[in-house]
């Protein structure tokens, strides 16, 4: 399901890899906690699973056309040595399909450092990283990096992060840079030290990061398990909802994004 939405000055469009049901286990949430948000069935979770996707999202200004955390948190599916030319090939064809040919994007810009994603790909001959979107750059926060430095990922993470920045292909951005023309960016922490959020158009639409992995996370109060400042995280997402934004994340199910309305989050539609 591709979700495309058109503002006065932008166009957020979502090429989608899958959908799935997943056990809530990796959000911080039990399916007791999972049942417990009235709201969440049907669109948002299933009999105390949690709904989930494989996807990335485009920003399209006219100007610049970036990718948002693009499809994270399935890096050993992604980049298996195996399977990930298949992967990867079905990625280019589903952009192909949503007419945003992975040529024509120009920037990564990722919330912060947890897993590779499409950041980067495992190189032809299986040797090292390239860049999936091979005219992009990465963007990211100056203090994601600043972590990263003082405190390298482990393994394959660590070693395409790594290799971006050797290249000389991550740009990095402060707290409220307006990260490419109508996006600003947010610094929040909360999540992990780095953790930024992205507002589109002046908060027309929000990015929220992993600060609610899941849409259910908009009912289920502080998460321990999720944040290192979990009643923080719980403000910021009480501030969010209540002006009814467009809310947006990246491992969202279809359609990926929606608005709190009363005492509910609704799907986008």
């Amino acid at each position: 399901m591709t979700t495309s939405i058109r503002f006065d000055g932008a166009t957020l469009t979502r090429v989608l890899y899958l959908d799935a049901v997943i056990d809530p286990e990796p959000t911080g949430l039990t399916p007791d906690d999972v049942r417990a948000v009235r709201w969440a069935e049907p669109a948002w979770a299933d009999n105390g699973q949690v709904r989930a996707a494989s996807c990335c999202w485009v920003i399209d200004t006219g100007e610049r056309r970036v990718v948002v955390d693009p499809s994270g948190n399935i890096d050993e599916i992604l980049h298996d040595p195996t399977t990930t030319t298949a992967h990867q090939d079905a990625y280019a064809a589903a952009f192909d399909a949503a007419g945003l040919p992975i040529d024509t994007i120009d920037g990564v810009l990722i919330s912060h450092i947890e897993s590779i994603g499409l950041s980067a790909v495992r190189a032809d001959n299986g040797q090292g990283w390239r860049r999936f979107f091979g005219n992009a750059r990465v963007l990211l926060s100056d203090r994601a990096l600043d972590h990263f430095r003082q405190q390298p990922a482990a393994g394959e993470k660590g070693d395409a992060f790594a290799g971006l920045i050797d290249a000389g292909l991550v740009d990095t951005f402060a707290d409220c840079d307006e990260v490419i023309p109508g996006v600003q960016a947010e610094w929040t922490g909360m999540h992990n030290p780095g953790h930024c959020a992205f507002h589109v158009l002046g908060g027309a639409a929000t990015f929220v990061g992993h600060l609610a992995v899941t849409p259910v996370h908009l009912g289920t109060g502080p998460n321990a398990n999720q944040h290192y400042e979990p009643d923080l995280a719980w403000t910021w997402l009480e501030r969010v909802k209540a002006d009814g934004r467009l809310l947006i994340g990246p491992l969202w199910p279809s359609p990926g994004a929606g608005r709190w309305s009363g005492d509910s989050f609704a799907p986008y539609a």
